[in-house]
Order: C-alpha cells, then sequence, then structure tokens
C-alpha cells in the first residue's frame, strides 16, 4: 500500500509540475529581476551610489517634486512642421511638448532611482503610458526625425521604471515596436544615422532583441569609420548652417559645431548602451576614432575661434557649449582640454543628466 501511495504522489507530482508549467508558459512570472533597473543607462552599483549621497541628486528632486502634478500632452497623429526653412527655424508646441515629456519622464524615473520614492515611478509611467496609449501615426519627415531624437529618453526612463508596482508596459512596447522602429533613420549617413542607431540600441535592449542590438551595434562600427575625418572632425557636420540650404548660405558652420556635438551625443549614449548590454565598443578601433573626434570637439569648445568657420560668421557660433555628453567620454578618453570644460561647467544639452551622474 505504501509502495502505491508513494506512485500516486508522484504521478500527482508530476501532473501538478506539468500543468505549472503550462501555466507560466501562458502567464510568465515576473523576471527575476522586476522592479530594477533594465541594464540600459544605470547599474544597480549607479543608482546604489545615487541613493548613498543624497546631496548629489537634491536640486533634480526639488525639480521632480514641482513636477509631479504635471501631466502628459500625447497627441494621437504627430505631424510637426519642418524645423527648418529657408529664413531659419520654425518653433511649434507639439515638438516643444514631445520632447518636454520625454525630459520630464526620464527626470522623474532618474529621481526615483537616486531616492526610491516611487512617486516619481509613478509620474514617469504615466508619462510612458499616456505617449504609449494615443500615439499611433506619425506623418511628417520632421516627426520621423524628432522620433529619433526624443523617443531613446522615453525608453531609458521606461529601463528604470519598467517593474515598479507591476507597471503595464504593453501600450508603450507596442508604440517603440509598431510606430518607432518602422521610422528609424538608422541607415542615413549624418547626425540621423547616430540618432537612429541610439533609438535601435535602446529599443533592443529594452524588449531584449539582441539581433536588433547586434545590428545597431554593427551600424554604430560603421558610422565611426565614415563619418570622422582623420583630424577628427566631421565633415558631414562642420559645415552645417541654420537653414535649409544645410551646408551653404550666408551662414555656412555657423551651426557646425552645434552639430558636431549633436552628432557625438548619441554616439556617446549608443555607446554606454552597449556597454551596459555587454557589447562594448569603447576600446574598438572605431572607438577610437570616436575618441579622436572627442578631442577635436573638445578642442574647438573649448577654443572656438580654432573652428573652420568661425571667422566667415563673424566669430558667431551656435551650441558651441552643448557638452554636457563629455563628463561620460572623460571618464573613458581622458583629455586634458575636456577637462578643464568640465571645471568651468556650463555645459549645455544634458537633458539626460550627464553632468548629474557620470562626473
Amino acid at each position: 500500500m505504501k509502495a502505491v501511495l508513494k506512485s500516486l504522489a508522484v504521478a500527482l507530482t508530476g501532473i501538478s509540475l506539468s500543468i505549472s508549467a503550462v501555466a507560466q508558459s501562458q502567464h510568465p512570472s515576473p523576471a527575476p529581476n522586476a522592479g530594477l533597473a533594465l541594464p540600459l543607462w544605470l547599474a544597480e552599483s549607479d543608482i546604489q551610489q545615487l541613493r548613498g549621497d543624497p546631496r548629489r541628486t537634491e536640486a533634480l528632486r526639488k525639480r521632480c517634486d514641482r513636477e509631479l502634478d504635471v501631466v502628459a500632452q500625447p497627441v494621437d497623429v504627430y505631424e510637426p512642421p519642418p524645423h527648418y526653412t529657408t529664413q531659419g527655424v520654425t518653433e511649434n508646441s507639439s515638438s516643444r511638448n514631445f520632447a518636454g515629456d520625454g525630459n520630464m519622464a526620464w527626470r522623474a524615473a532618474l529621481c526615483y532611482a537616486a531616492s526610491g520614492d516611487v512617486r516619481y515611478a509613478r509620474h514617469s509611467q504615466a508619462i510612458l503610458s499616456a505617449w504609449g496609449d494615443r500615439l499611433v501615426s506619425v506623418k511628417s519627415e520632421q516627426g520621423a526625425a524628432e522620433i529619433n531624437f526624443d523617443l531613446p529618453t522615453y525608453v531609458l526612463a521606461a529601463s528604470l521604471v519598467h517593474g515598479v508596482e507591476g507597471w503595464n508596459d504593453a501600450s508603450f512596447r507596442r508604440l517603440l515596436v509598431k510606430t518607432a522602429l518602422p521610422l528609424s533613420h538608422i541607415d542615413r549617413s549624418n547626425n540621423h544615422a547616430n540618432w537612429g542607431v541610439l533609438l535601435d540600441a535602446t529599443i533592443a535592449a529594452y524588449i531584449g532583441d539582441p539581433s536588433l542590438l547586434s545590428k545597431s551595434r554593427a551600424r554604430w562600427l560603421v558610422l565611426m569609420d565614415h563619418q570622422v575625418a582623420a583630424d577628427g572632425s566631421l565633415p558631414l557636420e562642420v559645415c552645417r548652417s541654420d537653414t535649409i540650404d544645410w551646408c551653404g548660405g550666408a551662414h555656412q558652420g555657423i551651426n557646425g559645431l552645434s552639430y558636431t556635438h549633436y552628432t557625438l551625443m548619441p554616439t556617446t549614449a549608443a555607446g554606454r548602451v552597449f556597454e551596459m548590454q555587454g557589447a562594448g565598443v569603447w576600446q574598438t578601433p572605431q572607438g577610437q576614432k570616436l575618441a579622436s573626434a572627442y578631442r577635436r570637439a573638445a578642442v574647438w569648445t573649448l577654443h572656438p575661434e580654432q573652428f573652420p568657420y568661425f571667422e566667415r560668421n563673424g566669430g558667431k557660433l551656435n551650441g558651441v557649449r552643448n557638452a554636457a555628453y563629455f563628463a561620460l567620454l572623460q571618464r573613458i578618453y581622458p583629455d586634458g582640454n575636456a577637462k578643464e570644460l568640465l571645471e568651468q561647467g556650463h555645459l549645455g544639452m544634458d537633458g539626460l543628466e550627464w553632468l548629474e551622474i557620470f562626473r
């Protein structure tokens, strides 16, 4: 009888395990690291360092507190007008809202990472879900460009809050896969391609697509080979004007240093994502080309009078100090000019809080 009961118990256990396996395949259990940051931007050690030094992010958390009641402003159809015209640039509320919401979601996510206060995570999640629930169509070329420029910030935010309080990110994932990926500019040649690499890399890391990550990494390497000249300059960017006559006109080169930064920044950000995913690029031959471009950009940022279009524009250049991303590159490729700039401060294009995180 004991032998019969033992056999029955083993059989029932096997049935139970089979049922459990089927249930788990239909409704997967939370990943072991649910509630922890996905490895896109910050490692757990980075987060613990932030939490161990509250003064480091005190100003950021005060801003997050002020923004807690601010709601996202999503749209169903995103169709901003061209940024550049024959006369200069145009400003519009839809572009400001999309970029602004992404930056706010990122700040809230970073405040959560730095403090553990779930109010910030909820705020970030609400912004991400609002756009995920609403945005279904992008109908202008400028809109597609801004998906490449601005959506990676949303993904980085999601990486810090993805598992908090069981957040359902299904609509956000749909936005990434169905709407954003088909609009990637990864196959272009100028800075748009670098932003496309960052878009694809962040999405790949977030949704767990190793093939897409590998393709974006390969494209990063190709771009460094093709974009960076022997002297470290970026020929496709240094000539940039401030009108639709991209590399010509009366103001040829006035935005050249700005667009140098605008190319190196997403290149650096993508490098960080690859590093966090165990697919580093910093020490590859192409990484050394990034180092050369970094050193050239640092010289021009510290000494803009040495920029080749400085005199042509009467000593006026736009976006000279849009170099907050130097904070990360300086860790990898130490440079004296960049060190001086970081010590001086007042470096712009810091929407990702480079200076808070990496200095």
